[in-house]
């Protein structure tokens, strides 16, 4: 085995990174935390022999969800992005938002048509992962990435100054680490 002489033995710090979203852009000054969602992929088990039984790599890959805490402002811009987000997916309160946010109308048959583009509803995510000098050193993209949970914000009286904290999570198609951006 040949001994590589280049690595790098700076640790991560988990506490370096930035978050950029570009379809909400004021989350990025509150992240709090996030993660490097995990990945899985199918086995195929083919009977091997009395008792035995022998394993193949699959064909399908899954990923774990995007999750993401962050500070919630005063004026709550952060979380009624995220919602208003959601919303237009999944038109909570008017179904009208649906059709402008994605760009769709109704054709003469009543159902929901794309103008220009179905893509509308998907935003990429950047993770900047810092090194410990504070330069920007890896770059991980979420490709066509969407909200499918925003928590809830709790409020208590008589608390410390803590920040109000919130949590979203994302699907995504996949992520690429690269080295530029």
């Amino acid at each position: 085995m040949a001994y590589k002489s280049d690595i790098n033995k700076s640790i991560l710090n988990r506490n370096n990174f930035r978050l950029l979203i570009d379809k909400v852009p004021t989350v990025e000054y509150y992240v709090r935390t996030c993660n490097i969602p995990g990945v899985q992929f199918s086995e195929a088990v083919q009977a091997a022999g009395l008792g035995l039984d022998a394993f193949f790599p699959g064909d399908k890959a899954s990923f774990d969800t995007l999750e993401v805490s962050f500070i919630v402002d005063e004026d709550l811009e952060n979380f009624t992005e995220m919602y208003n987000w959601i919303d237009s997916i999944v038109p909570i309160s008017n179904t009208k938002n649906f059709e402008t946010y994605t760009d769709t109308a109704r054709n003469k048959t009543n159902v929901l048509a794309s103008i220009d583009n179905d893509l509308n509803q998907y935003s990429d995510i950047t993770l900047v992962i810092n090194t410990n000098k504070n330069i920007p050193n890896r770059f991980i993209r979420f490709h066509d990435a969407f909200p499918i949970a925003l928590s809830g914000i709790e409020l208590e009286s008589g608390a410390d100054a803590e920040p109000a904290i919130c949590t979203v999570s994302f699907r995504f198609t996949f992520y690429e680490i690269k080295t530029t951006s």
